[in-house]
C-alpha cells in the first residue's frame, strides 16, 4: 500500500515539475529576446554649407475677381458664351431687351431740343433793348422840362408869365427826374433778368445734354461684353429673367489668369533671417512644383510681402506672381513653390527619413557612446538633396538613426549599423 502511494505521488509531481521547468524556460527566453538590442541604421549628422531654400505649400489665387453686372433694368434675351471657358475683353457676353432704353433715349433727344430752342429765344428776347430805349425817351422827356423850367424861372420873375404855368413846369420836371430813375431800375432789372433766363436756358440745355449721353449709356450697355480677359464661371442668371435690380444684377464673374498669383508662408524666424540677406535677382526666378510633381515650366517673381505676421500660425504670406499665358493655371490650385534666399553657411544636414514628428515639435533618435537611444528635439529649416537643414538641436557628428525610429524608445539599447554610401541621399 505504501509502494503504492509513492507511485501516484511520483506521478502527480511530475507534471507539476515539467510545468515549472517549461515557465522557467520561457521567462528566459522572454526575458532573452527583451534585452538583445535591435540593430539600426545610422549615419553621422554632417555640417555644410547649403543653399537656404524655402520649400512650401502655396496655392494660387487669381490676381482679380471682376463681376460682370446689369448696369440697366430689363428681361436678358440672350447669353452668348460657354460657362467656365476663357472669355476675351470686350467679348459680348449677354444682351438685355433694349427698348425701354431706346424708349428713354428718344425723350432725352427731345428734351434737347426744347432745350436748345429755350436757349435761342432767351439770346433773342428784346426785353433789355425796350428798356434802354424806355430809358433814353425818359431821360429826353428830362431834358426838356428842364429847358422849359429854365425858360420860365426869368419870365415869371418879370411878371411875364403867370406863376402857375412855372410851377406846372417844376412839377413836370419832378415827374420827369422820376421817370428817369425808374427807366434806370428797369434797365438794370432787365439786365440781371436776361443774364439769369439766359445762364438758366445754357443749363437746361447742359442737364438735357447729359440726360441723352445717360440714356445712350443705357442703351449701350443692354449689350453686355466682358471688362477683362479670364475665366468666366457659371451664370448666375437665366435667359428670360428680369435683371438688374438687387442681387439679379450680378450676372456671372470672371478671373484673370494671366498672370496669376501663387501665395505662401514664411516662419516669423525665416524672414528675419533672410530679410538682410535676400538675393533679390534670385527672387525673380520662382520655382513650382505642381500637385503631381511636375514643375511649372515659367518661373515666378516675388511681388509683395503681407503687412503683418499672422498672430495664430506665426508665419507671413508672401505673394509671388506666374505668367499663365495657356491658363493652366486655375485658382485654387495646390502645390509647392522652391525660393532661394541665400546660403545658411555651416548647416547641420541629416537625411530626411531620420527627422519625425513628436508632440507637436520635430525630432531625431541619435545613437550615444553606450549603444543607446537617445531622443533629440530639433528645429529645421527646409531640405537640400534628399537631406533636411537643422538649425537646432545638432551639432553635427551625431549618429543618427534612419530607420525603425516608430519602434524604437528613448533608453533602448541597440547595435548600430552604418549606413551604406547610397543610401546618404
Amino acid at each position: 500500500m505504501a509502494g503504492l502511494s509513492a507511485l501516484l505521488t511520483k506521478h502527480r509531481l511530475w507534471p507539476i515539475a515539467g510545468i515549472a521547468v517549461f515557465s522557467v524556460s520561457i521567462g528566459i527566453v522572454l526575458v532573452g529576446a527583451r534585452l538583445s538590442p535591435v540593430e539600426v541604421v545610422i549615419q553621422t549628422a554632417e555640417r555644410e554649407s547649403v543653399p537656404r531654400i524655402v520649400d512650401v505649400a502655396a496655392q494660387t489665387e487669381a490676381a482679380a475677381t471682376i463681376e460682370v453686372r446689369a448696369n440697366v433694368e430689363g428681361r436678358l434675351l440672350e447669353m452668348s458664351f460657354r460657362e467656365g471657358n476663357m472669355v476675351k475683353k470686350g467679348q459680348v457676353l449677354f444682351r438685355i431687351d433694349r427698348r425701354r432704353p431706346q424708349a428713354a433715349l428718344e425723350l432725352a433727344g427731345a428734351a434737347v431740343e426744347k432745350a436748345e430752342a429755350d436757349l435761342e429765344m432767351a439770346r433773342e428776347q428784346q426785353h433789355l433793348a425796350n428798356a434802354q430805349a424806355a430809358l433814353r425817351q425818359a431821360e429826353a422827356n428830362l431834358l426838356r422840362c428842364n429847358q422849359d423850367v429854365e425858360r420860365m424861372k426869368p419870365l415869371a420873375a418879370r411878371k411875364a408869365l403867370p406863376e402857375r404855368d412855372l410851377d406846372a413846369a417844376i412839377a413836370a420836371q419832378t415827374s420827369a427826374v422820376a421817370a428817369v430813375e425808374d427807366a434806370r431800375a428797369t434797365v438794370r432789372t432787365t439786365t440781371v433778368g436776361d443774364r439769369i433766363g439766359l445762364r438758366q436756358a445754357e443749363a437746361n440745355l447742359t442737364a438735357a445734354q447729359a440726360a441723352r449721353r445717360n440714356a445712350e449709356l443705357d442703351l449701350e450697355e443692354t449689350t453686355v461684353r466682358a471688362p477683362v480677359s479670364g475665366l468666366i464661371g457659371r451664370s448666375e442668371v437665366s435667359v428670360g429673367n428680369y435683371v438688374g435690380r438687387m442681387e439679379a444684377s450680378r450676372l456671372a464673374t470672371i478671373s484673370p489668369l494671366d498672370p496669376i498669383n501663387v501665395d505662401f508662408n514664411i516662419s516669423e524666424t525665416l524672414y528675419l533671417h533672410t530679410v538682410d540677406k535676400v538675393d533679390h535677382k534670385a527672387l525673380e526666378h520662382i520655382e513650382l512644383i505642381l500637385a503631381d510633381g511636375s514643375m511649372y515650366l515659367l518661373p515666378g517673381r516675388y511681388t509683395n510681402l503681407a503687412r503683418a505676421v499672422d498672430a495664430k500660425t506665426g508665419t507671413l504670406v508672401v505673394q509671388a506672381q506666374f505668367p499663365n499665358p495657356k491658363g493652366i493655371l486655375l485658382p485654387g490650385m495646390s502645390g509647392r513653390v522652391r525660393v532661394p534666399l541665400g546660403t545658411l553657411p555651416d548647416a547641420v544636414l541629416v537625411p530626411e527619413q531620420a527627422v519625425f514628428d513628436a508632440q507637436a515639435s520635430k525630432a531625431v533618435y541619435i545613437v550615444s557612446a553606450e549603444n543607446k537611444v537617445v531622443l533629440r528635439r530639433v528645429t529645421t529649416e527646409g531640405n537640400y538633396q534628399g537631406r533636411c537643414i537643422v538649425t537646432q538641436g545638432l551639432e553635427g557628428g551625431e549618429n543618427v538613426v534612419i530607420d525603425r525610429a516608430a519602434k524604437l524608445r528613448p533608453g533602448q539599447s541597440v547595435t548600430a549599423r552604418v549606413a551604406p554610401p547610397g543610401r546618404k541621399r
